[in-house]
């Protein structure tokens, strides 16, 4: 199977040489040569969502940034696959997100769904007109969650 040519990052990119291991009609793996923790792994779910993990270790400057593997594997499933992408899936067992919630959740100062709209998540998802949040399940309680599993929606 011939794989799709990956994408040159924008000028300013430093450090990101894009290397795709896997790409079928419903898994999406994508990796930097230079840097061990920094790739996206997404899937299609059962449900038609856009289902990923993204990771840039150690923050900083370097690396292909996370909105550009994001793109990425959305571009893949869309344009090459053909996917009708029906939501994009927030599932939260660490990561800024996680942060990001059990920060504004703490002390009871805003809403689960609040919280998830404030995420990286939500941002990209947003982008491609999913704005609309549906609970899923979650572990734990407000500023002390374990994992939160949310979808977002056309």
């Amino acid at each position: 199977m011939n794989l799709p040519v990956i994408p040159v990052p924008a000028g300013g990119a430093v450090d990101c040489e894009p290397e795709l291991q896997i790409a079928t009609a419903t898994v999406y793996y994508l990796r930097n040569r230079k840097k061990r923790r920094n790739f996206i792994m997404a899937d299609i779910t059962g449900a038609g969502y856009l289902h990923f993990y993204v990771e840039n270790l150690p923050k900083g400057k370097t690396g292909c940034s996370g909105s550009w593997l994001f793109q990425a594997a959305w571009d893949y499933f869309v344009q090459h696959q053909k996917v009708p992408i029906r939501g994009v899936r927030g599932d939260w067992t660490s990561g800024d997100n996680l942060e990001t919630v059990n920060r504004l959740t703490a002390g009871n100062k805003t809403t689960l769904e609040e919280a998830s709209k404030q995420t990286w998540t939500y941002q990209q998802a947003k982008s491609k007109g999913f704005s609309r949040f549906q609970y899923i399940d979650s572990r734990g309680s407000l500023g002390q969650y374990t994992s939160v599993d949310v979808v977002f929606l056309p």
